[in-house]
């Protein structure tokens, strides 16, 4: 057997629970938010941007999107649609029963052509964007639609793992092909041309004690499939596996888990001024792909240390970067581990505005993840 799967684990934005039950799974028809309620299409769609809203879709693609919520397309669970080439705010807190606790949902996207050939039986329609989106009270998330996997071409995948896939690009932090459900088979993915594409596959699931996405990511090329996509007339057309050595087991996987990031929740009470975390001149961005927190927001940041502890100049910059706050564990620089929780809370006391000693900026460690834990919880 070919050795076994090394995986990291890090944690995402977003929220994609293992057992996909646990999705919430329709829209309200009659509400001005998602569903197919008013927006003002003529074909039952809303397309209005709800600037309140915490998802955000950006449609790379020529033709217009319509997207749903959960795994199947249904008539009763259309979230709504987005223009071609434009960008789209949604309030989907009408949408989920537990919206103040956080979750995710599954989204599945096909063009307005294809939805009003099949609405009859939307089952026969072509997919060609699929991904998952984490949501919550305060907790914004981002999307893109990708044109280079949207188009004429496919290929096919099966997931024989107990848990969803979101696969990348070239390497395991490159572009978002598409998510795959666990024991999905023979999933169709859709793509703009034949070249032949090296795919990653990137395992996700919602933990229910973090209330957060974790990831298992491989950390060999020899984890990857490569695979080159096919006309939509090919009925014979070829499909990829994953994991692409069917004797690895479940266990096998748990047992290699390690963390190559810590996790860093921000709270900015700054009113007025979003802030941004950086070391030195790097700026970090967040799980759900913002460089910034929002005044009165949180959001969750992964950063590189070691295990054993790294010293960090951690700071946090606010009025566009005119004004630097040193973050700081009691008095001295924050060392950071692998593995471990961390929370940050910057704050005003009043003063000068370009004052440094008006502001705090405490981090607290937390406890270390136990992800094996998790999993066997869920």
């Amino acid at each position: 057997m070919r050795k076994m799967l090394q995986f990291s684990v890090f944690v995402l934005v977003v929220g994609l629970m293992v057992n996909l039950a646990g999705c919430s799974d329709g829209g309200d028809g009659d509400d001005p938010g998602p569903g197919p309620g008013p927006g003002g299409g003529g074909d039952g769609i809303n397309w209005t941007n709800q600037a309140s809203g915490t998802l955000t879709v950006i449609n790379n693609v020529s033709k217009d999107m319509v997207l749903f919520q959960g795994q199947t397309p249904t008539a009763n669970n259309i979230l709504g649609g987005v223009r071609a080439l434009t960008t789209r705010t949604f309030d989907i807190s009408n949408a989920v029963t537990d919206f103040s606790l956080g979750g995710y949902i599954v989204l599945r996207g096909m063009a307005l052509d294809e939805y009003n050939k099949n609405k009859t039986n939307l089952a026969n329609a072509k997919i060609e964007y699929s991904a998952m989106a984490t949501y919550g009270q305060g907790k914004n998330f981002r999307t893109e639609i990708n044109p280079a996997y949207a188009g004429e071409y496919y290929f096919k995948v099966t997931n024989g793992g107990r848990i969803g896939i979101e696969l990348r690009k070239d390497s395991p932090d490159g572009e978002k092909i598409g998510y795959l459900p666990a024991l999905a088979t023979n999933y169709a993915l859709y793509a703009s041309s034949s070249n032949d594409i090296t795919i990653f596959p990137v395992y996700v699931f919602y933990s229910s004690i973090t209330k957060n996405v974790t990831t298992i990511k491989p950390t060999s090329f020899g984890d990857s499939a490569s695979i080159g996509p096919r006309p939509v007339t090919d009925t014979g057309v070829s499909t990829v596996r994953f994991p692409n050595d069917p004797n690895i087991q479940w266990a096998q996987i748990i047992a290699n888990i390690t963390y190559p990031v810590a996790f860093v929740t921000v709270t900015n009470n700054v009113a007025n001024q979003s802030c941004r975390l950086a070391a030195a001149s790097r700026v970090y961005f967040a799980q759900n792909g913002y460089d910034s927190v929002n005044s009165g927001q949180i959001n969750t940041f992964e950063i590189t240390a070691t295990d054993v502890g790294q010293s960090m100049n951690l700071n946090m910059t606010l009025y566009g970067g005119t004004v630097t706050i040193p973050i700081k564990q009691g008095d001295s620089t924050p060392v950071i581990k692998n593995g471990y929780d961390y929370t940050v809370t910057i704050n005003y006391s009043g003063g000068g505005w370009d004052t440094v000693s008006a502001y705090t900026a405490t981090i607290t460690e937390g406890s270390k993840r136990d992800v094996s834990t998790e999993i066997s919880s869920l």
